[in-house]
């Protein structure tokens, strides 16, 4: 009958397996765990699991895309969860109340469990809750913390520990402070590129200062000394190509120059740097090897004016070079590079003409210019595959040659007539054109002054006729040099004699017989002697006054 007259609905059992009676305090604080513990007291399972879903995809969306924007999604995601929990809560106190007020007898139908108070809810949700949002609140400040401890050792230049510091950053900090962990990794790659150019500095100092540039570019970059540690770069590598130009690289000492241009320039307050620099590459002047040294003051020198502090090296180079142009010149003697070396004394004469080492220059120069001009005659009398050496068609002189003055014998340098060579004494001849006063070209023998014509019979008997032959002086055309000035002497046509008429003579064809054949004489040593005796004994006055 009661039943009759108090029938539930079937809705009514429904909702009462699935929602039990909750405080809304404890529902709005359960949920604000983000984990759902509102709906699970509420007894709204399904809601609770999708309210987790939806947490766990925030978080991974926090720690990959890590933005404000999706910070703020979160905390309107947090809003919502509170008052849903404390609006789902409020409207089933008020639909059970209501519920209960329309019952006739509170007897009639089948009472559930009573609920945990409001008070045990509070305490269940709170276990739960401020764990959470503390661990939140922890990872938030610890993140900011080891951002601050980061930027600190970045702003000192210790990029390596400011590195090891945000290492410290994990997983847990980037769901709690996504944007935060967003700036350290800028903070992370301008300390990168800063770590990259201090170990440049080793092996390349000028693509550490390109490093550096792109530092001091950077956004994130806090080191405020980074400009003034690429100066501090760029002056280490000018002294390095000031160490390289030691060796008498003069484009390794330009580059150097260049580099702390730069400087002056770029960094204005590095000035005194710049000069100390300039003086370690003076201390360390003169070098060993004294040409570099006179490589490096001619570049000094030859350095337009700028009126700074690199302009101290000009005075410092215009006291070394005088000696090391000396030097220099004597180096490049001993290894009889007169050339060169000449060239060295005579800019010492040029370039400082009061310098007490000026004597001593010109003797250099005295010396470098006689062994130029011996060298050279001895490369021009050196034998040809024909002809006559190259001296006899062009001459020249060697100022260090014994004076041709007197009567002789002059020794003499003998070019062609190897035979005519041999036979004169060698007294009469130079081994070396250091030592001779005369040079002669002899040519080519030719028929000179007929001495005398003899008839012969041929031979064997079988053949019959005679033949008359002419026997002349042997005639050679002779050039005579004086070596001492290159001039021509004379040029004369000596008639050297000999012997005629041999009793046996040779015939390379028989048409020799039907003509008259014409021949030299047959000379001896004395007769070759003493036609170049007329040449070698004689004064140079007789020997003009002879040709």
């Amino acid at each position: 009958m009661n039943a009759m007259n108090n029938p539930v609905p079937a809705q009514q059992e429904t909702r009462g397996v699935e929602e039990r009676a909750c405080d809304p305090l404890a529902a709005a604080l359960g949920n604000a765990s983000l984990l759902g513990i509102g709906y699970l007291l509420l007894g709204r399972r399904r809601l609770a699991k999708f309210s987790v879903f939806v947490t766990i995809a925030l978080a991974v969306l926090l720690a990959t895309v890590r933005q404000v924007g999706v910070e703020r999604v979160v905390l309107l995601w947090w809003v919502f969860v509170i008052g849903h929990g404390w609006y789902l809560a409020r409207s089933h106190s008020r639909r059970t109340k209501s519920e209960a007020a329309g019952q006739a007898s509170p007897g009639t139908a089948s009472q559930p469990a009573p609920a945990p108070t409001a008070g045990a809810q509070r305490v269940m949700a709170a276990l739960v809750t401020i764990p959470v949002l503390v661990a939140v609140g922890l990872h938030r400040s610890g993140a900011e913390d080891i951002r601050r401890r980061a930027a600190e050792a970045h702003r000192n230049g210790d990029c390596e520990r400011a590195l090891s510091i945000l290492d410290e950053l994990s997983i847990r900090h980037r769901v709690a402070n996504g944007p935060l962990t967003v700036r350290t990794d800028a903070d992370a790659e301008a300390c990168r590129l800063l770590v990259q150019a201090k170990r440049q500095e080793r092996s390349d100092r000028l693509q550490a200062v390109r490093t550096l540039q792109r530092y001091a570019a950077h956004p994130a970059a806090l080191w405020k000394g980074a400009s003034d540690h690429r100066a501090t770069v760029l002056l280490a590598q000018a002294a390095a190509e000031f160490d390289t130009a030691l060796t008498g690289d003069v484009k390794a000492l330009q580059t150097g120059y260049e580099r702390l241009d730069g400087v002056l320039k770029e960094f204005p307050g590095r000035e005194q740097d710049a000069g100390k620099v300039v003086d370690r590459l003076l201390d360390r002047l003169p070098v060993k090897n004294a040409c570099d040294t006179r490589a490096i003051a001619d570049w000094l020198r030859a350095r337009s004016k700028r009126e700074d502090v690199l302009d101290r090296a000009r005075s410092g180079a215009a006291k070394l070079a005088p000696a090391a142009l000396v030097e220099c010149g004597h180096a490049l003697a001993a290894d009889k590079r007169w050339k060169e070396a000449r060239k060295a004394y005579r800019a010492l004469v040029a370039d400082y003409p009061d310098h007490k080492l000026v004597a001593t220059a010109e003797r250099g120069i005295r010396k470098a210019t006689l062994a130029i001009q011996l060298a050279n005659v001895k490369k021009l009398i050196k034998p040809r595959k024909s002809g006559l050496p190259a001296y006899c068609s062009k001459p020249a002189r060697y100022e260090g040659a014994p004076r041709y003055r007197g009567s002789g014998p002059h020794r003499t340098l003998f070019l062609g007539q190897n035979e005519h060579r041999a036979a004169l004494p060698r007294s009469w001849l130079a081994k070396d054109p250091a030592d001779a006063a005369l040079v002669i070209c002899a040519g080519e023998s030719r028929l000179g002054t007929k001495v005398q014509t003899c008839s012969y019979k041929a031979r064997p008997s079988h053949l019959t006729g005679t033949i008359k032959v002419s026997f002349h002086k042997e005639k050679v055309p002779v050039r005579i040099y004086e070596l001492r000035t290159g001039a021509l002497v004379a040029k004369i046509n000596l008639q050297i004699s000999g012997k005629s008429c041999p009793w046996l003579l040779y015939f390379d064809h028989y048409s020799d017989y039907e003509t008259e054949d014409s021949r030299l004489v047959n000379p001896s040593n004395g007769d070759i002697r003493a036609a170049y005796a007329t040449v070698i004994n004689r004064s140079p006055t007789a020997l003009i006054r002879g040709s």
